[in-house]
């Protein structure tokens, strides 16, 4: 029998986007995958070959995008709509992500001659409407009043699913996949022993991933006043104009600006090396919204530091604690204070055994619980009695 074929949506490219390439990954193993996305950005993923990848429109990044009128941005959507509902006439089952993709598959179902099951999976929550005169106004208006159309929407965190409900008096199913790493691609390291020695001797802190001065990262700087001048930073990740100077002035002024390190964002296929190399992980965010309060299980880069085998400092938050403080490779530290920090680096890197038992407890939570093919593993099931179900509806 053919494969079924699942149609699957994101408005940007997908090869930046983890727990995307995770899920085509996985459910490439028992469908065929048509997955479409904007052409922006290189393409730098190469995708299992039974998956034909569509990037739409012209090419250009996402910078020139976002300088374009609203009225280009509308006639974009509108030929993105137009050409996947082409691609996706064949499809079993259209997931979507975000509010983009998934009014783009609303408007797609409109146009299908036959009932497809949907999939919405919501990455960031908007906790504040957009204004009229975006194009993100318009589509996240779209997005709250057809919600009810999916069959599920999906979230990398209980709290959020649940605050989506509140913000959008949403009556459907929901179903919660955390955004942890494929084990398949982080399969361990052929020289783990050695490199742990390696790490220990010449201790770097990590932090990778969109780097802003509103995530704590001043804090993160000013720790190292506190810590033994072997210890280094590095940041790799996108970071504004603005705020690398702020980082090289606050730097410089605090006298280390030789221990702070920053290099440009690479394509996630060029990530793990980096991550493989540090001695440890820090994902502290502050207060400032519903998405950084429930980073516990939405955070990638939690997981792919474990994957790695890293010990990871996170927020001292009700979430983080809820979903880690069992977990005997985390530390807690307070996201305000540069002496929590610091003192949450010490208490990693002040014994070669604990260390090292910190770093084998990672790689094995990864491995055992903390990675993709569980967490993903329920809304495969789900997928499939969907795709068995609109066959046997449409026959």
């Amino acid at each position: 029998m053919a494969h079924k074929t699942i149609g699957m949506l994101i408005y940007a490219n997908p090869d930046h986007y983890p727990p995307t390439i995770n899920a085509v990954h996985l459910l490439s193993e028992h469908f065929d995958v048509v997955l479409i996305g904007r052409n922006q950005d290189p393409a730098i993923w190469k995708y299992p070959s039974n998956v034909k990848v569509h990037r739409l429109g012209k090419y250009t990044s996402v910078r020139e995008r976002e300088k374009q009128s609203l009225e280009a941005k509308l006639w974009e959507y509108i030929n993105f709509v137009a050409q996947a509902q082409k691609l996706l006439k064949e499809v079993s089952l259209i997931y979507a992500y975000d509010y983009f993709a998934y009014t783009v598959a609303y408007f797609c179902l409109l146009l299908q001659p036959k009932g497809i099951p949907l999939i919405y999976h919501n990455h960031d929550l908007n906790e504040k409407l957009f204004p009229l005169s975006s194009l993100s106004g318009w589509v996240q208006r779209g997005e709250r009043k057809w919600a009810h159309k999916a069959n599920f929407v999906i979230f990398p965190s209980q709290e959020r699913a649940l605050f989506f409900k509140k913000l959008t008096n949403f009556l459907g199913k929901t179903m919660v996949v955390p955004n942890f790493p494929r084990k398949s691609y982080f399969q361990e390291h052929p020289n783990f022993p050695n490199l742990l020695l390696e790490r220990f001797h010449n201790p770097q802190i990590l932090l990778q991933g969109t780097v802003s001065v509103k995530n704590s990262l001043l804090e993160l700087i000013e720790s190292l006043d506190f810590l033994n001048q072997s210890i280094e930073i590095k940041l790799i990740g996108y970071i504004q104009e603005a705020d690398k100077l702020v980082i090289r002035n606050f730097s410089i002024t605090k006298n280390v600006a030789e221990r702070v390190k920053y290099f440009p964002p690479v394509p996630y296929n060029d990530l793990p090396p980096h991550t493989w190399k540090a001695s440890l992980g820090v994902c502290l965010y502050k207060k400032t919204g519903i998405n950084h309060q429930t980073m516990g299980t939405a955070s990638n880069k939690i997981y792919e530091y474990a994957a790695c085998g890293l010990p990871v400092i996170v927020s001292d938050q009700p979430n983080y604690r809820e979903h880690l403080a069992n977990e005997s490779w985390v530390r807690f530290a307070d996201p305000d204070n540069p002496k929590s920090i610091a003192s949450a680096v010490e208490d990693i890197m002040s014994d070669f055994n604990k260390y090292q038992a910190m770093c084998l407890a990672a790689r094995q939570a990864f491995e055992e619980k903390y990675n993709y093919e569980s967490a993903f593993y329920p809304l495969f099931k789900t997928i499939q009695e969907l795709v068995c179900g609109s066959e046997v509806k449409n026959k």
